[in-house]
């Protein structure tokens, strides 16, 4: 080995891999002038016969073969072990191990496309702050719905002072409430009829007309107040469920429209988020509606023009109550009944004495008269 140039130095790595590869086999063992118990040694005298041209690993060897053949097995069992001469079943591969797969590659990949989607990077600044201003009033009313409904649920006087003084009793807040009505629907008719008219603008925007496409914006744009407008008269859970419908079709005309390019490509996504802000809206204040108990004397089924005419209205806004002073003109109240309640009990008592001395005088002359009688009778005799 010292004396092998730089290729056979090179090739040395090439033979050791070839010796690891075929292991201790008995054909290359069995011969007599090679002395192999490890791969290692086998790799070396595959590069020694190399160098002397005795043996070439990628021809086979027809000469040694039979000499081979031809000698007998010397045992060696001290270099016999367990493992020496068996192979595993199952054999792990000699393979670099694969990646590690991310189990939540899918959720994060959903994850990622709901951000972008609420994201709406796509959608223009100006019509994404203005349509998030649009969703404001729905939020406003749909809280305020909430609080009032909960002021109708409890039951006052509560033990705390400061809920007290939040609170509105049970007359005010239904009024608050039946005002809410008619800002709430009355918003989303407009917000309905608008959302229609954006397809005629888109429509008259276009430079040349489309049989389909120019029939179904105008249908949109004549549908869609001749849905809003009736919701205004209806009760007021009627109105909000068909507001509800409305805006969930419009949604959905608007996807449509959007997959066939009659509208900007952002704006099927646009629909989309603002159309799930109203939508909670709706269905927050229909669920809170729905839990007033039926203590409270709430007009639900009083058809809306009603109210905006001022009809079950009442003469003037109920003003807060001063629970402390109200608790003290009842303490009032109640010492004035039991000061009352003891001067009728003197009274009576006074008239029972009065009744009982005139049944005392009664009695005294009754006797008096009877006394004079029998004397009487006894002077006759």
């Amino acid at each position: 080995m010292a004396g092998a140039g730089p290729g056979l130095a090179q090739g040395s790595s090439g033979f050791r891999r070839f010796g690891q590869e075929l292991g201790a086999r008995a054909t290359w063992a069995s011969a007599p002038h090679i002395e192999i118990s490890t791969p290692d040694k086998l790799a070396q005298h595959l590069n020694i016969e190399h160098q002397t041209g005795g043996i070439h690993p990628n021809k086979i060897d027809k000469e040694f073969e039979r000499q081979a053949g031809q000698k007998k097995l010397q045992s060696r069992p001290e270099e016999v072990t367990t493992t020496s001469s068996v192979r595993d079943v199952l054999e792990s591969s000699q393979a670099p191990p694969p990646d590690e797969v991310d189990i939540l590659v899918g959720v994060k990949h959903d994850l990622q496309s709901v951000k972008e989607t609420f994201a709406l990077s796509s959608v223009p600044r100006q019509a994404y702050a203005l349509g998030l201003a649009g969703t404001l009033p729905y939020l406003a009313t749909s809280m305020s719905t909430v609080f009032l409904s909960w002021n109708l649920n409890t039951e006052l006087p509560t033990k705390s002072a400061l809920l007290n003084r939040i609170l509105f009793d049970h007359d005010a807040a239904t009024y608050w409430l039946n005002t809410l009505e008619p800002i709430q629907v009355g918003y989303g008719a407009v917000i309905i009829s608008f959302l229609g008219a954006i397809h005629w603008g888109l429509e008259f925007g276009e430079k040349q007309s489309a049989r389909d496409r120019t029939r179904l914006r105008y249908g949109i744009g004549v549908l869609a107040p001749a849905v809003a407008w009736p919701t205004i008269f209806m009760p007021v859970e009627w109105a909000l469920i068909t507001q509800f419908l409305a805006f969930c079709g419009l949604y959905s005309i608007d996807y449509h429209t959007t997959v066939r390019g009659w509208t900007p490509p952002w704006y099927g996504t646009y629909r989309f988020v603002l159309t799930g802000v109203v939508g909670s809206a709706i269905v927050i204040s229909l669920i809170v509606r729905a839990k007033i108990g039926e203590a409270a004397e709430h007009s639900a089924a009083v058809p809306m023009q009603n109210r905006v005419r001022g009809v079950g209205r009442p003469s003037s806004v109920v003003q807060r109550r001063d629970w402390a002073k109200e608790e003290e003109e009842e303490k009032r109240r109640v010492k004035e009944e039991e000061a009352e309640e003891k001067r009728r009990a003197k009274e009576e008592q006074k008239r029972e004495e009065k009744k009982r001395r005139e049944e005392q005088k009664r009695e005294e002359k009754r006797r008096e008269e009877q006394s004079q009688e029998n004397e009487k009778k006894n002077q006759g005799e």
